[in-house]
Formats: C-alpha cells, structure tokens, sequence
C-alpha cells in the first residue's frame, strides 16, 4: 500500500475541526458541509498539485484537477464516519484521487460547461434603472471575464513568468486589491467567488454545496464581479473607506 501522498493537517485560524464535523454530523445542512469543505481547502490544494505533477494530461488543466478532486473531497465528507477513528484525509485521500483519475477522461465537455455559466452569468448583467446599448453590454462582458481571469491568474498562477522586480512588484500589487475587494463582498458573493476561481467548481456544483438554486448561484456571481470592478476603482483612486 502506497503511504499517503500529504500528512498536513488543514490550516484555517478560527475553526475548530472537530466542531465543524459534529455540526455536519448533527445537521446535515448545506450550510455546515460547505464550511467542513473549505476547512480542507489547503489540503486539497497540496493533493492537487501532487496528483497534476504525477498524472499529467495532455489537454487538462490545473483548474480541471482542482473541480475532479473538489467533487471527490464532497463524497468523502458525506460518507465519512468519524467514529471509525480514521483520520478524515486519509480517508477522503482515495476519493480524491481516484475522482481525479476516472474524470480526466471526460473533462472536455465539464470545462466548456464551466466557461459558458460564466458567460451566461456575465451576459446577463445590467446596470440598474437603465437599460445598456449593445456596445455598453460588449464591453461590461468583457471587463467581467477579464476580471474573472484576474481573480483565476492570481489565485491559481500568482507570479509572473519572467523575475523582473518590477513584475513581481505589479503582481502582487494587483493580487492584494483584489483580495481586499473580494473581502468587501457579502460572505454569500465570497462563496461563489471562492468556489468558482479557487476550487473551480461550476455553478451547479456551488448550488449544491450552498443549498439555492443555480441562477441564484449566476446572480451573486454576476454582483460580485459589478462589486469587484467598483471596490477595484475607487482602491486604485486611493479612495478612503
């Protein structure tokens, strides 16, 4: 038997492991198996890259390691036992794996649906109280998905290619503003945010998770893109909060 890939135990300040489960395991909300998956973030961030340096594809991507093992660490949490006193990600480790495994054949279809929720979601933001010509609609689409792969790049890829100070400097720059736009979005936008462009679910996987309906899912995405591109604005003005 090969030992486990990662030993880490998961990092987030302010949880409590052991609370979170007996909240799931007392509840079975959606509420309480999403903050038990994102507990486990870090962790499956560390198995995912393991598993993307171990079995390479030719077509995947980064992102479609991440939503295959996401899908395998929400089976292991329903069908975990904590009273079989195994420890949680070696149990969860197999699902993960073998979930990124037995997915990679099929993900072309996944990721196409995974771009086209996001530009329906976009498409279909307007500005209140008025209605936009066809030029406003193009470009507002177009800022939307631009800083949809700022939040992806910066998350998943935050360095720039070459080491140029002046580079890494913008980078990081660019990375903290955006980070504290996203911390100025209600913590429904942050859900969607995060499980979007971190662990790179679709919009139907992030309903599941969160417990409402896939256009709700499309709605706060769409707010929390017109909300980014605000908070973004008035930071880069220098303007006080």
């Amino acid at each position: 038997m090969q030992p486990s890939m990662v030993t880490d135990e998961p990092r987030n300040e302010g949880n409590d492991e052991q609370a979170l489960w007996r909240n799931w395991l007392d509840s079975k909300t959606e509420a309480a198996r999403s903050r038990l998956f994102f507990f486990y973030g870090q962790w499956l961030r560390m198995i995912v890259g393991l598993l993307y340096s171990r079995y390479p594809h030719p077509l995947a991507e980064w992102g479609d390691y991440v939503n295959l093992a996401s899908i395998g660490l929400l089976q292991a949490i329903d069908r975990f036992n904590p009273e079989l006193n195994t420890r949680f990600q070696s149990y969860a480790e197999p699902y993960v794996k073998g979930n990124v495994l037995k997915g990679l054949s099929c993900y072309v279809g996944d990721r196409r649906r995974y771009y086209r929720e996001r530009l329906e979601s976009i498409s279909g933001m307007q500005e209140e109280g008025r209605a936009e010509s066809d030029l406003e609609q193009v470009a507002n689409v177009a800022i939307g998905l631009a800083f949809g792969l700022f939040l992806e790049s910066g998350i998943v890829d935050p360095e720039p290619k070459d080491n140029n100070p002046l580079s890494l400097y913008e980078v990081e720059r660019e990375s903290d503003t955006l980070e504290e736009c996203v911390k100025l979005l209600s913590a429904n936008e942050q859900r969607v945010i995060q499980g979007h462009y971190h662990q790179h679910l679709s919009f139907t996987e992030i309903s599941e998770l969160m417990g409402i309906s896939k256009s709700r899912v499309s709605q706060l995405h769409a707010q929390a893109l017109k909300n980014i591109r605000i908070s973004h604005a008035r930071l880069m003005a220098g303007d006080s909060w």
